[in-house]
């Protein structure tokens, strides 16, 4: 729902403030974006009109995956984390003490996806609402309805985020690319950052049978040097899922990822057909990072 977040958003162009129309969102210098009849708004300009984002079959694969509940213990993780932050913290995730320009605390999801992981935080966190940013117009149509509360926002997550300075009382980044610089500004002093990332042992077993995108060992080394200066490191917490996966789990679980972009469907439909026609057990791990601004 973009009236739920527009108080939030700013325009790209000129950083000024938006108000929405029947089908359009405009600031008073006459930039107006087009609200999709699903509901979201892109906000892309010049080359990031280029940028796509993950494919319709990477996101029907990926809502059929997440639907299923393979992934539903980290969601549950990560609210669980977001919510013992809070505990810890002098500021309560919903107490907004007049800072934001819509009287609600917010989270933002970078590289959003179908929404699934911030309709999740939403509804353990009741009162506040959600910014799901996105390249994808098939995974921000998803997004879109994912939650009441929840408004999506095409735009490049490299790029400035048209998102208002200070307003963010959580961030949120699973498996997606990260602007750290974007991320500080628009994270409130007290807000937190919480990113997901897959470690080396993530899928190990069919990484080489499949030809998967394989976890850099350095990963995380190079996330430190990108938030050094910015953010400093709260907590890290390690969690290892133990699937079982039918034969067509398998094939949504490698279609919704990264290796999409480089291994042809059919390909990877006939490996698992032959390797594993009964399905297959194996071990998806993540470490959980929560991070605070720098002072």
């Amino acid at each position: 729902m973009i009236h739920a977040i527009l108080a939030y958003l700013t325009c790209p162009l000129c950083l000024q403030g938006l108000t929405v129309g029947d089908s359009q969102v405009r600031c008073p210098a006459g930039h107006a974006y087009d609200i999709a009849r699903q509901g979201y708004v892109t906000f892309t300009t010049g080359r990031a009109n280029e940028i796509s984002g993950d494919s319709a079959d990477m996101v029907q694969a990926r809502e059929a995956f997440l639907a299923a509940g393979h992934f539903t213990a980290l969601a549950d993780a990560l609210a669980e984390t977001v919510l013992g932050q809070q505990t810890k913290s002098d500021t309560e995730l919903g107490d907004t003490h007049g800072r934001q320009p819509g009287g609600q605390p917010v989270i933002v999801d970078v590289g959003a996806g179908t929404g699934y992981y911030l309709a999740h935080l939403l509804r353990a966190c009741p009162g506040a609402v959600g910014i799901a940013i996105d390249a994808s117009r098939y995974a921000l149509r998803r997004a879109a309805r994912a939650h009441p509360l929840i408004g999506a926002v095409g735009a490049d997550v490299r790029s400035p985020l048209p998102i208002r300075t200070g307003v963010a009382s959580l961030m949120l980044d699973v498996f997606a690319p990260r602007n750290v610089a974007e991320m500080r500004r628009v994270l409130r002093p007290d807000g937190k950052l919480v990113i997901v990332m897959p470690t080396a042992r993530h899928l190990a077993d069919i990484v080489n049978p499949l030809g998967l995108v394989t976890v850099d060992d350095r990963k995380a080394a190079r996330l430190r040097e990108k938030l050094a200066g910015l953010f400093v490191r709260q907590d890290r917490l390690m969690l290892d899922l133990e699937l079982s996966l039918k034969a067509d789990d398998l094939l949504n679980l490698v279609i919704m990822g990264p290796s999409a972009h480089h291994r042809r469907v059919a390909d990877v439909r006939e490996v698992i057909e032959n390797r594993w026609p009964d399905g297959v057990s194996l071990t998806a791990s993540f470490t959980i990072e929560i991070h605070q601004p720098a002072r």
